[in-house]
């Protein structure tokens, strides 16, 4: 089990802030992505692009900020224009594709790329804190974009503590009830970093400016058959279904969810939350996959105080409020968004889902179990 991971959270421990010379040409196009989408510029520039990169000799932090460039320019070339065509040209599609590959998750615009390395330090000398970090990429740049992906982020930082003490308790069967206090300590936390979304990210600009970039292909009215990716030998010409942007690609509620024993019901969104594991970092994608047959076969071997079981459910209940706080942010930002704007679609979730329904299921199976 790839364990350690859960020391140091999901997000990773080098982050690359630039590609090598080769790649001047995508680094500069992202650079000044703003300026390009406000120009309706986009298709020019892309076109102007080197076709098929060697990405042998990157690590793997620069394929990670490859995938992020990739991806940033790929989204804004197939919603930067004023119609939408169901075609990515060969001079993004070949080097998206064999990055995607190496990474071993699509080729599309995925949560690791948008959050988990898709940030750095302001002020290096200083701690980690929410105004103490910087979102290195946008599409039309502005606060309440930066604000949206900083407090997942944040979210994402704070989770190494919650992580690493259930994983000593748990997994190494460390059961000192301190450990369990810690967890219950950051989960509040996280909840704290999460009420604070409406400071700098507003609904309107929200679901006006930020949420369109980030949709995907799949159950998206948009792109009803798909999308092709021009060039790609591997696809056949044939259009490709692919799931967008969403925080249900993050690791950190499924790890919690085997760690603490909350199961949800097998359904189709049962299904899709399986699903958003094809599109998470491979390491994170085996670790919850280990975890979930730990949950199943191994937690219920453990001797578990009583006193320790209520601190637990305490933490189930922050879990809970978490979930429910999510909700509330899709009702305020998409939902009633959508009453009054004709902008984009809100039948869907950016990830393609009808994520009302979802979230408030996902919300009424965290509880406590019994056992």
């Amino acid at each position: 089990m790839h364990q350690e991971i859960l020391d140091s959270g999901f997000i990773p421990n080098k982050i690359c802030e630039k590609l090598p010379a080769s790649f001047d040409d995508i680094e500069n196009l992202a650079s000044e992505l703003p300026k390009v989408l406000a120009n309706e510029q986009i298709v020019e520039r892309v076109q102007q692009l080197g076709q098929e990169k060697d990405i042998s000799n990157l690590s793997s932090s620069e394929l990670e900020r490859a995938m992020l460039l990739y991806s940033y320019v790929g989204h804004a070339y197939m919603w930067g224009k004023k119609h939408v065509e169901n075609i990515i040209p060969k001079e993004l599609a070949t080097t998206w594709f064999a990055i995607s590959e190496k990474l071993e998750r699509p080729p599309i615009l995925s949560y690791a790329s948008y959050a988990l390395n898709n940030w750095k330090m302001l002020d290096d000398t200083k701690p980690f804190d929410l105004e103490n970090i910087v979102i290195m990429q946008n599409f039309l740049g502005g606060v309440d974009e930066d604000w949206f992906i900083m407090i997942h982020v944040a979210i994402e930082y704070e989770a190494k503590a919650i992580l690493s003490n259930l994983k000593s308790y748990f997994l190494d069967e460390n059961l000192d009830k301190s450990l369990l206090e810690k967890s219950l300590e950051s989960i509040k936390k996280i909840n704290s970093i999460m009420n604070r979304m409406p400071e700098k990210c507003d609904p309107f600009i929200y679901y006006n400016r930020v949420r369109p970039y980030i949709f995907g292909w799949k159950n998206n009215p948009a792109t009803p058959e798909g999308v092709i990716y021009e060039g790609v030998e591997d696809y056949n010409e044939e259009p490709q279904l692919f799931r967008g942007e969403t925080g249900a690609q993050s690791s950190i509620v499924p790890a919690l969810d085997a760690l603490l024993g909350v199961t949800h019901s097998n359904d189709p969104l049962r299904e899709y939350l399986d699903e958003m594991r094809l599109y998470m970092p491979k390491e994170h994608r085996e670790l919850l996959n280990d975890l979930d047959e730990w949950s199943e076969n191994k937690r219920k071997n453990l001797s578990i105080d009583e006193k320790s079981r209520m601190i637990i459910n305490e933490i189930i209940n922050e879990v809970h409020t978490f979930r429910d706080k999510h909700l509330e942010y899709a009702r305020v930002y998409i939902f009633e968004q959508s009453l009054t704007n004709n902008s984009n679609s809100n039948i869907v979730g950016t990830g393609g889902t009808p994520f009302m329904k979802y979230l408030d299921k996902h919300l009424q199976e965290t509880v406590p179990s019994n056992d």
